[in-house]
């Protein structure tokens, strides 16, 4: 098992336990608002040129979307531009031998000396 697989089998987890709890709240929700809105106002007529709740939520949800696309293109514009440092980083160089891992502690401690 690779650690990406690992990584997507535990993202699926989280969104499996979130569709289990957010199920019965909604449920709840309905039910405890139909009780409540026995006693909310009706929407009084100088908040007619204000946007309805509704309004805001879709709003903030297409903004959030749009934050979210700008970003993940602005990352990938990243990644393409940083290139040469992920080929060295993708790569899995040969395999150390103990003298090379000597000499880079003996440059290391050298460092830390000086």
């Amino acid at each position: 098992m690779t650690a990406m697989t690992t990584i997507k089998e535990l993202q699926d987890g989280y969104f499996t336990t979130v569709k289990k709890i957010e199920e019965p709240v909604v449920r709840f929700a309905g039910e405890v608002s139909q009780t409540v809105a026995k006693y909310v106002p009706s929407r009084p007529t100088f908040m007619a040129k204000l946007p309805t709740a509704t309004e805001i939520v879709d709003a903030q949800l297409k903004f959030r979307k749009r934050f979210v696309d700008e970003q993940a293109a602005f990352v990938r514009q990243m990644i393409k531009a940083m290139g040469p440092v992920f080929a060295k980083l993708d790569t899995v160089a040969k395999a150390e031998t103990k003298a090379d891992v000597k000499s880079a502690v003996t440059r290391v401690t050298a460092r830390k000396a000086a």
